[in-house]
């Protein structure tokens, strides 16, 4: 990426994990920012839905290479995997075909790549954890929980591909093997196998925003909330106006970090990102008996759903939809996540009263982040972590400030930081 020697005031839209967190680094990096935000605070849309793991072994793109297959089948299910909105979408399914060709293709290293960066963003969410004494509210250890093997064999093979980053893993088989782990799993539903990460964890994704927002605003960083961005335009002298509202500011650079908005700004200055809108689904219930309230996060590799204590609550989130936005699941989506729940914690809460609600994430059809410059100098994108992205956002923040800075990246931003997204 090219460094701008002009840019010194950066406005970012959208206050999320991705906004808050690059504008963070920014501000440690010397930068005057500004965070516009449609809402009324931070981590009100997609981050809202964060699962909240911290997972660099259980993280991977979230491509979907049966989902024609998957959508039939789901068809005569009450607690489908993937909820997918029947009838024909061409842009859904030309979105569909490129995303089996990047798991055929480039799965495995884009999983390599994936986890550098969840690593890495692991490492930076501690760090600021441990620096500023942050209520975390997180959990130690994670179960990879397989009811197929073929699934399980394929995670295997997966894992030896990432010997090189050294991460702490070990293969259980049983049931009594899992309750060594975690002696609140009481499941009945047969589990091919499952793979513990004694380093991954979970935590409360949306605390950690806002308690990030308040150090960023100690910083410096000015958050101006129910501001909706109309439009984003370069103008002469290597600046960008930015129009809300009434009122239009003026910055030497833009970051856009809004998800499925960032196709909106960028469509009038003729460049497309190639995401589509999902849905996750979340529920979250208070824990009726703590001695069947699990303490390691679980993460179900046929749902993509995660199970996380986060203090006296125990929140189940994940699964994918490609249905309409709407801001209550559908009633699908409810009974798989009340499957996943009461498959392995039937007794830890009473999940049937639990609170339900949905969010919507932009995803690439690789599964990939998409961040860095777009051909305009002083506009960058940082957007599509996905549900289970929160240790890849931070990590792609610093990445992004230390490239707008000029700094080289302390890891390897090779596949994790766009050069320029074309137009």
């Amino acid at each position: 990426m090219t460094q701008n020697k002009t840019l010194k005031q950066i406005a970012i839209i959208g206050g999320g994990l991705s906004g808050v967190s690059t504008a963070y680094f920014l501000a440690c990096a010397g930068f005057e920012v500004a965070v516009l935000e449609r809402r009324a605070n931070v981590a009100e849309e997609a981050t809202f839905g964060n699962s909240g793991l911290l997972a660099p072994c259980a993280v991977q793109p979230l491509v979907l290479p049966g989902i024609t297959r998957t959508a039939l089948s789901n068809l005569f299910k009450n607690d489908p995997p993937i909820l997918v909105k029947s009838g024909f979408n061409p842009a859904r399914w030309r979105w569909v075909r490129k995303s089996r060709r990047e798991y055929q293709d480039y799965f495995s290293l884009n999983k390599q790549r994936l986890t550098r960066l969840s690593a890495y963003g692991q490492m930076l969410t501690q760090h600021l954890q441990d620096q500023y004494g942050l209520d975390q509210e997180n959990s130690q250890g994670l179960l990879h929980l397989f009811r197929q093997q073929a699934d399980a064999d394929r995670c295997a093979s997966i894992q030896d591909s990432l010997k090189q980053f050294e991460l702490t893993r070990h293969s259980i088989k049983g049931l009594e093997a899992i309750q060594q782990v975690e002696p609140a799993f009481q499941s009945a539903t047969p589990v091919a196998g499952a793979m513990y990460y004694p380093k991954d964890g979970a935590g409360n994704c949306v605390l950690f925003v806002k308690q990030l927002r308040a150090i960023a605003q100690s910083l410096g960083v000015q958050f101006h909330f129910s501001q909706s961005v109309k439009a984003i335009r370069p103008e002469f002298g290597g600046r960008v106006s930015i129009d809300v509202a009434d009122s239009t500011l003026t910055v030497d650079g833009v970051v856009l970090a809004a998800g499925m908005q960032n196709m909106q700004l960028l469509k009038p200055l003729g460049m497309s990102l190639p995401l589509c809108p999902i849905q996750s689904y979340n529920a979250m219930a208070a824990v009726k008996n703590l001695d069947e309230a699990p303490n390691t996060a679980l993460f179900d590799e046929t749902y993509k759903v995660a199970i996380a204590r986060v203090g006296n609550r125990i929140r189940v989130s994940g699964l994918l939809g490609f249905l309409p936005k709407t801001d209550q699941p559908h009633v699908k989506a409810i009974s798989s996540l009340l499957k996943v729940a009461n498959d392995y914690y039937p007794n830890a809460a009473n999940f049937n009263t639990a609170s339900f609600w949905s969010s919507t994430f932009a995803l690439q059809p690789n599964g990939m982040p998409l961040t860095g410059a777009t051909t305009h100098g002083n506009i960058f994108v940082n957007t599509g972590h996905g549900v289970h992205g929160w240790a890849a956002a931070v990590g792609s923040a610093k990445l992004l400030a230390d490239a707008m800075e000029g700094r080289e990246t302390e890891i390897d931003s090779d596949g994790l930081l766009l050069s320029a997204l074309a137009s």
